[in-house]
């Protein structure tokens, strides 16, 4: 573990120290999205619905799991840097699955409980196809890539490179605004209540300036944040004595995941619903990405290739799950998107069930323990696991196409 990065106090290296300050930080990444997300918001204030959510507002929300990735990797170099990496992996994939799930399932809720004479949440079909595919296309990358025995800095340019073929599409999908700047500035002026609303429009000119500035002190709180997240998840898994992976794949994902929640609340209180789905859907495609992605090549470029074939095994239940969980949902939008009802917030809300119960399962299972629970999650990794099985196909289809890299 790398001392000079693990700057919280080590009166909390316990598991109940590793919650509070997991709490903690997910409360300072909040309020730093908050500074984040009006910055982004003015910046781009010209842009269409359904493209502003899947492009600012999820890089905004999405913030808090880059930084984590950054952390992992870095706290976690040296002898401990395939665990760091593949827990980074974790949260992505779990923070993904949250997304995909439970923000939905509570923005669905939301608007049939406070909205009078709402009988059914309706969204683009075009957002779901556009997002959707491209998400999918991400996580089989990722299942494919993930299963060589070395991840180099290659691997991190494919997800980046990926990134900006979806943002490049996105963008040139954006129809022209029809609101002029100054109206814009008009509609944001109504209510000023934080500090950083004041600072933002406490005058005409310079706002772009200041909301610049706010950016990059929303971007340092929310580094101070995900640097708490990662050392929380070491106390708590050396704490427990489990894999430092299934902590960041259930609470690390659902800590950093708050502002994706709060963005996609808000997009849906005013009635925003397109973009609501769209900062979800865009949010998974850049943790998948350019959270992982980005870190990794930097990260990789000046250091050894990361030895990832035993690691990449406690993934790859993981890496099917997600993808299994996204054709889900992705389907659930498409198919009920002229009316979404509380029959799919009870469905989202079994599949996220499923979805902690598998994870605690497996978690069990990794640490050789002998119940029902983790002896079913076993025999699924045993069976993806077994020789000639899934995980030899993949890491040899992988290592095909990363083999001169």
């Amino acid at each position: 573990m790398n001392q000079l990065l693990t700057i919280f106090p080590a009166f909390m290296d316990n598991w109940i120290g590793g919650l509070a300050l997991m709490i903690v930080m997910s409360y300072l990444i909040m309020k730093a999205c908050d500074v984040f997300e009006l910055s982004t918001d003015y910046l781009g204030r010209n842009m269409s619905e359904g493209v502003k959510g899947a492009t600012l507002n999820a890089v905004g929300s999405s913030m808090p799991e880059f930084l984590t990735t950054v952390f992992f990797l870095l706290i976690y170099s040296g002898s401990d840097v395939s665990e760091g990496f593949a827990a980074s992996v974790g949260g992505d994939t779990g923070s993904a699955i949250f997304n995909s799930i439970f923000i939905p399932m509570i923005v669905i809720w939301m608007a049939l409980a406070t909205v009078a004479g709402l009988k059914g949440v309706k969204i683009a079909k075009k957002v779901i196809l556009r997002d959707g595919l491209f998400l999918i296309v991400a996580e089989i990358i990722l299942l494919v890539l993930l299963s060589s025995d070395y991840i180099t800095w290659q691997h991190g340019a494919v997800f980046t490179l990926f990134y900006i073929i979806y943002l490049t599409y996105t963008l040139k999908s954006m129809p022209k605004a029809e609101n002029s700047e100054d109206d814009e500035e008009d509609d944001e002026e109504e209510e000023m209540e934080e500090w950083h609303e004041k600072f933002l429009f406490k005058a005409k000119d310079g706002r772009n300036g200041r909301a610049w500035i706010l950016l990059v002190f929303g971007t340092a709180l929310i580094a101070l944040g995900a640097s708490g997240l990662v050392q929380a998840t070491e106390f708590i898994s050396t704490d427990f004595g489990i894999n430092p992976l299934f902590v960041a794949l259930i609470l690390v994902a659902a800590a950093s995941s708050v502002p994706d929640a709060i963005i996609s609340y808000r997009d849906a209180r005013k009635g925003n619903y397109d973009d609501a789905l769209s900062n979800v859907l865009g949010s998974n495609i850049f943790d998948i990405t350019i959270s992982m992605g980005l870190p990794l090549m930097v990260y990789l470029w000046f250091n050894d290739p990361i030895p990832f074939k035993a690691a990449g095994e406690t993934l790859i239940d993981i890496r099917l799950m997600l993808i299994v969980v996204t054709v889900i949902t992705i389907a659930i939008f498409y198919k009920n998107s002229n009316k979404l009802s509380m029959r799919h917030v009870s469905m989202l809300g079994l599949l996220y069930f499923v979805f902690i119960i598998y994870s605690l399962s497996a978690a069990s299972h990794l640490e050789g323990h002998d119940n029902v629970f983790a002896n079913t999650a076993g025999m699924l990794v045993e069976y993806l696991n077994q020789p000639g099985g899934l995980t030899d196909t993949l890491r040899a289809i992988a290592n095909s196409i990363t083999g001169g890299w």
